[in-house]
This record gives structure tokens, C-alpha cells and sequence, in this order.
């Protein structure tokens, strides 16, 4: 397109009217419409059809052009070098695109660095919430266990405040019928028998509790044991040994 005017791409005269140059511009522009074009020649011509109507069709940057043309007409005639200024009007709609593209891609990347900061921070609440939960759910089942072995130790205390309640009712009535039928020597000698074995069934008893006591430590500590493996298990560490 070399030695081409703006006038000579969009195929009208010098004189043609804003809306021959629209006329013009509608007809070149679907026949070369980037969507459809096949080849990067069509494509070039047809940023050449664009860059020309917003030329043209702006009685400013027309003015500008046409005057631009008389130069280079003038300086054909006189053999006179006309230097086009750097920056045309195409040159500039060119570095605006450049620079709108720049900015949204800036703008994109700065919305993506707060979408990451903000899962971020969403994560952080997340993950010290489920801490938080896990302690109480730790707790919880620290106080569960501490409250069924009160219960157990308890029943146990209850139960061997009734037996020895039971045994020491049979030691008064045995005494009292003892002495009530004024017992002989020999049956006396049977009481001190028997008061004998009961203080021995006594001794047993306590020593059975002894022994009971000590099975409930260990019971205790094993159930312990059981709360910090479970713990380990579940929550990787120790929260309540």
C-alpha cells in the first residue's frame, strides 16, 4: 500500500463527505472484518480501512491530514524532503491500546493478590477455629472421664460403707445376744471364737479393700493413658497429660 492516501484505502475522493468516508469505511470493513480474515495481509489492510476512517472522519485530524498531503505535494513539485513527525495519530491509538492492555492486566494482577491474601486470612480464622475446637472436644473428654471415675469411686465408697454397716449390725446382735442369755464359759469362749474370726474376716475385708483401692489407681492411670492416646491419635499431641 505503499504511496497510498487515506482517501485512496478508504476509495473516495479528497472531497468526499463525513458520510461518503462512513459509507466507505462500513462497506471495506465487512469485506475485510478481522473475524473472518484469513491471512495477515487482510488483517494489516484492515487496520489500515480503521486507522483511516478515525482519521477522516474526525474534521480536525482530517484538516491535519489534508494539509499533510499539500506538503507532500508541494515538496513532490519542488523536490523538497517533507519528515512526517514520530508520532501519527495511528502510532498513537497504537501505544493507547498498549497501555489500556497494561493497566488491566496490572489492575487483574493486583485483584488476584487480594483474592490471595484473603483466602489466606479465611484459612488462618479456619485452621484456629478447628484448634479451638479440638481443645474443647479435649477437654470435654477430660471431664467426662474425670466425672465417671468420681462416679465409680463413689459407688465403690458406697458400697463398702453399706457392707461394713451390715457387719457391724451382726456383731451388736450377736453381742447382745450373747450377753442377753448369760453365756457359759465355754459359750463365751465360742463368742471370743467368733469375735476372733470376725475381727479376722475384718482384717480380710480391709486388706480386700486395700487391694480394691489399688486396682481403682491403676484403673485410673490406665484410663489416663487411654485419654493421652486418644488424644495423640486424634489431635497429633497431648492436650490434657
Amino acid at each position: 500500500m505503499a504511496g497510498k492516501t487515506l482517501y485512496d484505502l478508504l476509495e473516495v475522493s479528497n472531497s468526499a463527505s463525513a458520510e461518503s468516508i462512513r459509507a466507505a469505511y462500513e462497506r471495506l470493513s465487512a469485506k475485510f472484518d478481522t473475524s473472518n480474515a484469513t491471512s495477515a495481509d487482510a488483517r494489516f489492510q484492515s487496520e489500515a480501512i480503521k486507522d483511516a476512517f478515525l482519521t477522516l472522519s474526525n474534521a480536525e485530524l482530517r484538516a491535519q491530514y489534508d494539509k499533510k498531503l499539500d506538503q507532500r505535494s508541494a515538496a513532490a513539485l519542488g523536490n523538497v524532503q517533507v519528515i512526517e513527525p514520530f508520532w501519527t495519530v495511528p502510532k498513537l491509538i497504537i501505544v493507547g491500546i498498549v497501555v489500556l492492555s497494561l493497566g488491566g492486566f496490572y489492575f487483574k494482577h493486583q485483584q488476584t493478590q487480594a483474592r490471595l491474601e484473603a483466602e489466606k486470612v479465611i484459612a488462618a480464622a479456619k485452621a484456629k477455629e478447628a484448634e479451638e475446637k479440638a481443645k474443647a472436644e479435649a477437654e470435654a473428654d477430660r471431664i467426662a472421664l474425670e466425672r465417671e471415675r468420681e462416679q465409680r469411686a463413689q459407688a465403690r465408697s458406697a458400697y463398702y460403707e453399706q457392707q461394713s454397716a451390715v457387719r457391724q449390725y451382726r456383731n451388736d446382735v450377736r453381742s447382745d445376744a450373747i450377753m442377753n442369755r448369760g453365756l457359759s464359759s465355754f459359750d463365751q469362749a465360742q463368742a471370743r471364737g467368733a469375735a476372733n474370726a470376725e475381727r479376722a474376716e475384718e482384717a480380710r475385708r480391709k486388706r480386700e479393700e486395700a487391694q480394691a483401692a489399688a486396682a481403682a489407681r491403676q484403673a485410673l492411670a490406665r484410663d489416663k493413658a487411654e485419654l493421652c492416646r486418644l488424644e495423640r491419635e486424634r489431635y497429633g499431641r497431648n492436650i490434657s497429660c
